[in-house]
């Protein structure tokens, strides 16, 4: 299990997270819901080591976070895999380069790869493309597909569906549903896509004013009666 226990930080003397609680069990899609600039991106980053807590700590199968040496945390993030709201894909480097410098090694078996490329539907031949040549849809198919070949306990993903049309946030969040599926890990998905998370999600999670104001099921949340979930569930949040 991944566990956050009282997480608080602070960025310009201004709180941006405040004694933040969550848990994230294998199986299960978490969303984390708010407005942006509400500390989401703040609360995966505090996750993953890249910047660190004032106060709380992060478990993992019980084991605290915050005394992992070098190479602890090195071991710790490819458990916990973070997929930016970017692809960040090297751009001097092929797809298949891309995803075998994510591993480190040989593709285990090649007939895996192609199987991935099939439910992506994307053919075999865009592992010799560039990542510029591709589009913004597809370039995020890859950067999931170069964090679920590490076969993670956990999937953290920064706004998913940001700058993808219909069609391509319902192929994104059908990847995801896959990938835990596949892979029996835990997914935590920040965003403020809530027709996605009321699609997919396990579980939903409200941060506002970095404070966790409800936590439930998706239809508990579109029976929420804070102005703000209300506000979410009809579409009229302002971004």
């Amino acid at each position: 299990m991944l566990e956050l226990k009282a997480i608080s930080k602070r960025l310009g003397g201004l709180p941006i997270l405040q004694e933040v609680f969550l848990s994230v069990s294998p199986d299960e899609i978490v969303f984390v819901l708010g407005r942006s600039g509400v500390g989401k991106s703040v609360l995966l980053k505090t996750i993953v080591g890249l910047i660190p807590q004032d106060q709380g700590r992060v478990f993992l199968n019980g084991q605290a976070t915050d005394c992992f040496d070098e190479i602890a945390l090195t071991n710790f993030r490819r458990k916990v895999s973070l997929v930016f709201q970017m692809p960040a894909l090297l751009d001097s480097l092929t797809v298949e380069e891309n995803l075998l410098f994510a591993l480190r090694k040989p593709f285990p078996e090649r007939e895996e790869l192609q199987k991935w490329l099939s439910e992506l539907q994307l053919d075999v031949k865009c592992l010799d493309r560039m990542p510029q040549e591709l589009s913004l849809g597809v370039q995020k198919k890859i950067s999931v597909l170069r964090s679920v070949l590490l076969k993670p306990q956990f999937l953290l993903f920064d706004e998913p569906t940001t700058g993808l049309d219909p069609v391509g946030t319902r192929m994104m969040n059908d990847l995801i549903v896959k990938s835990v599926r596949k892979t029996h890990s835990g997914c935590l998905i920040v965003s403020h896509d809530v027709q996605s998370a009321l699609e997919i999600a396990h579980k939903i999670i409200l941060l506002d004013q970095g404070r966790v104001v409800f936590e439930g099921k998706p239809f508990e949340f579109k029976q929420c009666q804070l102005p703000l979930a209300q506000a979410f569930v009809e579409g009229i949040v302002a971004q």
